[in-house]
């Protein structure tokens, strides 16, 4: 899984590239964050065919946060060729994660 750490590396990764990108803005000191950070590896290493992940912590990325219009932790962005398709604000379950992430590879198709 790949770290973003400013809005330069977030273009270059994210934005300028095909296909899709999932970005998971956390925090080390945030219960959600700590619960589905596990979630959010298995899924990376299963999906890795077919779906980049990203993290950027917001404590080290805070006008990224900001630009994003991030407010609540843990947020999920869903990325297809640089434009947002779908996110989540706050835990979700796996099920309902793997559906948003195979939603996107639908769309993708």
């Amino acid at each position: 899984m790949n770290m973003i750490k400013n809005k330069r590396n977030f273009k270059e990764q994210v934005l300028s590239q095909p296909g899709i990108q999932v970005i998971k803005f956390y925090a080390d000191w945030s219960g959600p964050c700590q619960v589905i950070g596990p979630l959010f590896s298995e899924l990376s290493s299963y999906y890795s065919s077919s779906v980049t992940f990203f993290r950027i912590d917001v404590e080290a990325a805070p006008a990224l946060k900001e630009e994003l219009g991030v407010k609540k932790l843990p947020t999920i962005l869903f990325y297809q060729n640089g434009a947002i398709i779908d996110f989540v604000n706050g835990m979700i379950s796996k099920n309902a994660l793997i559906a948003k992430l195979e939603n996107a590879i639908c769309q993708n198709k």
